[in-house]
């Protein structure tokens, strides 16, 4: 049987030995968790700025096409201008005529009133 103080010393180096193993295997997770953390904060980060670039660009697209459209109108109401003032110049008669007409079908359109109207007051 070995002296005591041997085994002592025995059993504290192999404790040593352990602690040392579990250090650096803490250490190695420790570094494989701090790179995939990384890993994925990289990868969210260039997933948000292609995110932010895509969407900046269909708001240009969008802009511009939104300015396609006004211009498009502006050049319709202004052409619609025109040809009211042209029938205006040309044939008044005919534009009164054709507002009573309009007037007299919206007219027409709206509903009949059973209360609130004026029966009977005259």
């Amino acid at each position: 049987m070995k002296p005591f103080g041997e085994t002592a010393r025995e059993t504290r180096a192999k404790a040593s030995e352990l602690a040392e193993k579990t250090a650096e295997n803490a250490r190695l997770t420790a570094e494989a968790a701090k790179a995939r953390i990384q890993d994925g904060y990289g990868r969210a980060r260039a997933a948000t700025e292609d995110l932010a670039a895509k969407a900046s660009e269909q708001a240009g697209v969008a802009r511009e096409a939104a300015g396609e459209v006004y211009e498009k109108g502006k050049a319709q109401a202004k052409r619609a201008n025109s040809k009211l003032k042209d029938a205006a110049e040309k044939q008044p008669l005919a534009l009164v005529a054709g507002a009573v007409a309009i007037g007299a079908l919206l007219g027409s359109l709206l509903p009949k009133s059973g209360s609130g109207g004026r029966k009977g007051e005259d």
